[in-house]
């Protein structure tokens, strides 16, 4: 490193350099980086190489010092770091440790599907899930089927969750935290708002996309149907689309969840009573599935949505 630090010196001290680009330099030659780099490779370069590559030494210097905020490469978690390259110096980017953590950020949101809902549920956790009585029995649940999952052997069945009860318990706010655990857990999951997506089924019809629609939902490893009974039914929304997605994931065994403010035997009764009359028979046909897919639980408490606003 002796002939480097004696190179330097002399570069520095040309008279044909601008003053203000050798005050420059000479700061970029001075980061504790950029001489660890010289010294560790000081038998691939020389004194001309450092010259040729003052631009790309300044430029690793200006962003590892935050002194260029608006580098796109920066910005997506990016840092910079120095290599040889045919006796020259170059700058080149790698991935930062912040950089790994919002790339698996991403990567277990991308496991979420949010259909028809708030975005924003990809980021709840169970951390943010406020202890109320009349909760934990779903808390609990909730948290042991996470535990399943994260123990799961190949092939093994984990049956889901029904959450019944009023308008702003807090149904829709757990299974987005499940959603978020499982993703965390290179688990996918997919949370539809059943009552949307069945009004987007009827207008599917026109299109002839009624079956690529049911096949995304279907065949999706873990499916939270939220909001079950709030439409207004109709037998082939109950027959076609509903008996379609439960019979599939009943036959292949996946997890399903639910949301409702009917409990199973109110569904039961909404079933029933359709524009066309009661048919019982078809209504216990798709409690069957209901029943062997998922679990119930019935949660109670304050309104927290309102709460919110208060």
């Amino acid at each position: 490193m002796h002939s480097i630090n004696e190179y330097l010196k002399k570069y520095l001290d040309n008279r044909g350099l601008n003053d203000n680009y050798r005050q420059l330099i000479s700061s970029a030659l001075q980061d504790s980086d950029v001489r660890s780099f010289l010294s560790a490779n000081q038998d691939e370069i020389d004194n001309t190489s450092i010259e040729k590559s003052a631009a790309a030494i300044y430029e690793f210097y200006q962003t590892k010092q935050g002194l260029n905020p608006n580098q796109p490469l920066l910005q997506a978690g990016y840092e910079p770091y120095l290599r040889v390259d045919n006796g020259l110096i170059e700058v080149a980017y790698r991935l930062s440790q912040q950089g790994v953590a919002l790339a698996k950020t991403k990567s277990e949101k991308n496991k979420i599907t949010v259909l028809n809902l708030p975005d924003n549920l990809k980021d709840i956790t169970f951390a943010d899930y406020r202890d109320i009585d009349g909760r934990n029995a779903a808390y609990g649940a909730t948290i042991d089927l996470l535990n399943q999952f994260i123990a799961k052997s190949p092939n093994q069945y984990i049956r889901g969750l029904y959450l019944s009860g009023p308008f702003g318990i807090g149904k829709t706010y757990l299974m987005g935290a499940l959603a978020n655990e499982l993703a965390q857990n290179n688990v996918a999951s997919t949370l539809v708002h059943f009552p949307t997506f069945a009004v987007q089924m009827k207008q599917a019809i026109n299109d002839h996309k009624v079956w690529d629609r049911l096949q995304k939902i279907e065949k999706t490893p873990v499916l939270i149907l939220d909001d079950i009974g709030a439409d207004a039914l109709s037998p082939w929304v109950r027959d076609e689309v509903l008996g379609v997605i439960l019979q599939y994931r009943m036959q292949e065994q996946l997890t399903t969840c639910f949301t409702s403010n009917f409990n199973m035997a109110e569904l039961e009764q909404y079933l029933s009573e359709t524009t066309q009359g009661t048919e019982v028979v078809k209504a216990q046909r798709i409690m069957e599935r209901v029943r062997f897919l998922a679990q119930e639980y019935e949660m109670t408490g304050p309104n927290i949505r309102q709460e919110a606003f208060k």
